[in-house]
Order: C-alpha cells, then sequence, then structure tokens
C-alpha cells in the first residue's frame, strides 16, 4: 500500500489576517480560498 504524503498539522494560511488552518493534504501555504483569489490576480497581472 502507498502512503499518502501528508503537510504538517496545524499549518496556518500566509495571507494576511486569515485564520484558517490548513489541511494536512494542502501542500500550499494559502487556503482554497486565498489561493484562488491569488490565481485570478496573478491571471490578470499576465493578461495586461
Amino acid at each position: 500500500m502507498k502512503k499518502i504524503m501528508t503537510s504538517h498539522k496545524g499549518r496556518r494560511c500566509k495571507f494576511p489576517g486569515c485564520k484558517n488552518i490548513l489541511s494536512i493534504y494542502n501542500h500550499e501555504a494559502y487556503c482554497h480560498i486565498h489561493l484562488k483569489s491569488l490565481d485570478r490576480a496573478y491571471k490578470q497581472k499576465v493578461s495586461k
């Protein structure tokens, strides 16, 4: 059986003011909500 990769428990989203605790299965530095907003802002910046 293959072991699933996990991140440290209790990590917090790095977005300023966000208090969301990240899932052990989320390997990103931001929560799902802020990761989407960062992606959207990056796409708008690139398309200009």
